[in-house]
C-alpha cells in the first residue's frame, strides 16, 4: 500500500514524496541555487491564462485527465492555481482483491502571493470504492484551509453516503504551521518555467500544511482500529535534489514536429522524477515521477 499512497500524493499534486527522504549528495544541499521561478507575466494576468490539459498515465496505462489553470486576483495581487481531475481511476493496492478507487470529480486549489507564499488551499470531490463491478461506497468531501499569522486553519466536511442529508463529518481541523517562503515547485503540473539552464542545482522542500492537518484528523478518526492500509503521515520538510541536465531531449508531440526540451532531474532515496521544459518558450511538456517501482506521468495535450 505505501507505493499507492505515494503515487496518489504525487497525482494530487500535494506533495513530492511521502515520508522523509535523504540526499545521495550532501554538497549540493548547501550550495544549491534557488528554484526556477514561475513564468507569470502581465499578459498572463490580463488574459486569465487559458487552461492547460494533461493526460495521466501509470505504467503506460491511461488513468485519468487533468486540466490546470491560473487565475490572477487583482483585489490582493495573488494567484490561484486550480487543478481539475477527471475520471481518475486507481486500484486500492490490495493485490488481487479487485478493489478499485475512482474519483469521478476532484478539484484542488492553491492561492499564493507574487512571491509564492501560501495563502489558501482547498480540495473538493467525490470518491467511489468498487469491488469488481459492484459499488461498495460513494462519498463526497470538501476541505479548505486559510493561512492566518503563519498558521493554516482548515475545515473538513464529508458526506457518506453521498446522498446523506447531513454531513458525516463536519469539523475544524487542528491548526498547523506554514513555513515561510515559496510553496510552489516544478514537481507540480505547472504551465511554464523560466531560467532552466544546464547544470543548475536547487532543493525542493515539501510544504503541504493542508495534508498535515488531514493526517492528524485521519489518525484521530482511526485510533484503535486495525486497518489494512498505511496511515498517511506528515511529510513536510521532505526534500529532493533537482538538477537541469546538459543537452536537450525531443518531446514527441502527437501532431507536429518534436519539441526540444531541457530536462530537470530530481532524486531522493526512494523517488526519481523528471520534468521536460520547452527550450523555445518554457512550456512544461511532461512531468514524470517513479516511486516504489511505479511510474506516474503527466503529458501535455496541447
Amino acid at each position: 500500500m505505501p507505493s499507492r499512497l505515494g503515487l496518489l500524493a504525487i497525482l494530487l499534486g500535494w506533495c513530492a514524496v511521502t515520508g522523509h527522504v535523504v540526499y545521495h549528495d550532501v554538497w549540493p544541499r548547501y550550495f544549491a541555487d534557488a528554484p526556477p521561478g514561475l513564468q507569470i507575466d502581465l499578459a498572463d494576468e490580463a488574459t486569465q491564462q487559458a487552461p492547460t490539459k494533461w493526460t495521466i498515465t501509470r505504467g503506460g496505462k491511461k488513468i485519468g485527465t487533468l486540466t490546470t489553470r491560473m487565475e490572477y486576483l487583482a483585489a490582493d495581487d495573488t494567484f490561484r492555481f486550480v487543478n481539475s481531475y477527471g475520471k481518475l481511476a486507481l486500484d486500492a493496492g490490495f493485490g488481487d482483491s479487485g478493489l478499485r478507487v475512482e474519483a469521478p470529480r476532484l478539484v484542488t486549489t492553491i492561492r499564493v502571493t507574487r512571491d509564492g507564499e501560501l495563502r489558501e488551499q482547498s480540495m473538493s470531490g467525490e470518491l467511489r470504492v468498487l469491488l469488481g463491478p459492484v459499488e461498495v461506497g460513494h462519498a463526497a468531501a470538501e476541505v479548505e484551509g486559510r493561512v492566518v499569522k503563519g498558521m493554516l486553519f482548515g475545515r473538513c466536511t464529508v458526506r457518506y453516503p453521498i446522498t446523506a442529508l447531513k454531513p458525516t463529518i463536519d469539523r475544524e481541523l487542528d491548526p498547523v504551521p506554514v513555513p515561510a517562503g515559496q510553496v510552489l515547485n516544478p514537481m507540480m503540473p505547472l504551465n511554464r518555467l523560466r531560467d532552466i539552464t544546464p547544470g543548475r542545482l536547487w532543493v525542493i522542500r515539501e510544504v503541504d500544511p493542508l495534508r498535515d492537518a488531514l493526517a492528524v484528523l485521519f489518525t484521530e478518526l482511526t485510533k484503535g482500529q486495525k486497518l489494512p492500509i498505511a496511515l498517511p503521515t506528515s511529510a513536510s520538510g521532505a526534500e529532493l535534489l533537482a538538477e537541469v541536465q546538459s543537452g536537450t531531449e525531443d518531446y514527441p508531440l502527437r501532431v507536429g514536429l518534436p519539441v526540444p526540451c531541457r530536462v530537470i532531474a530530481y532524486r531522493a532515496e526512494q523517488v526519481t522524477a523528471r520534468t521536460w521544459v520547452s527550450v523555445a518558450d518554457g512550456r512544461v511538456m511532461r512531468q514524470e515521477a517513479t516511486y516504489a517501482g511505479e511510474t506516474l506521468r503527466f503529458d501535455r495535450d496541447d
